[in-house]
């Protein structure tokens, strides 16, 4: 049901790398989708790891 450890942290460097590419490019268009990206992907680990460990 849950994503295992390697993929958590996986999706959450992903999301960094796109935060951070976003913000490079935050002036126009791709780099909001990227910063979004970044962000719900990040969100979205830390969730799964939330309910993970918290039951």
């Amino acid at each position: 049901m849950f994503f295992g450890n390697t993929t958590l942290l996986v999706i959450f460097v992903l999301g960094i790398i796109f935060s951070f590419i976003g913000f490079g490019l935050r002036d126009h268009n791709p780099g909001m989708v990227f910063m979004g990206i970044g962000f719900l992907a990040v969100l979205f680990a830390a969730i799964n790891k939330a309910i993970e460990v918290f039951g």
